[in-house]
């Protein structure tokens, strides 16, 4: 939250975004954020990144992107805090003949 301030006061136009990884208690800490006035907080899926984490931390790390924005918009919205950011995902989008394939 500190820094979601310091950069906020820095530039006061500034969109400030945050990524978070697709895990249990995203959401809390996507309220977090939204408390701290970011203005986008993108929740990252397990699959796809940079490739600059080990690859045991990529195969070990996060849960699918859906999951992480369901639990994100409820918490949110229970807490009346979804109409104060943008949710955004990254990960990959998968059709039916992908999941058959592997």
């Amino acid at each position: 939250a500190e820094l979601i301030h310091d950069l906020k006061n820095a530039n006061h136009r500034a969109r400030i975004s945050v990524k978070l990884v697709s895990e249990v208690g995203v959401g809390t800490i996507a309220a977090g954020v939204a408390k701290a006035h970011a203005d986008v907080v993108l929740v990252s899926g397990h699959d796809g990144g940079t490739g600059a984490s080990p690859i045991s931390s990529i195969h070990h790390a996060g849960l699918p992107w859906e999951l992480g924005l369901a639990e994100t918009h409820q918490t949110l919205v229970l807490n009346g805090l979804r109409d104060r950011i943008v949710v955004e995902t990254d990960g990959q989008l998968k059709t039916g003949r992908k999941f058959r394939e592997h």
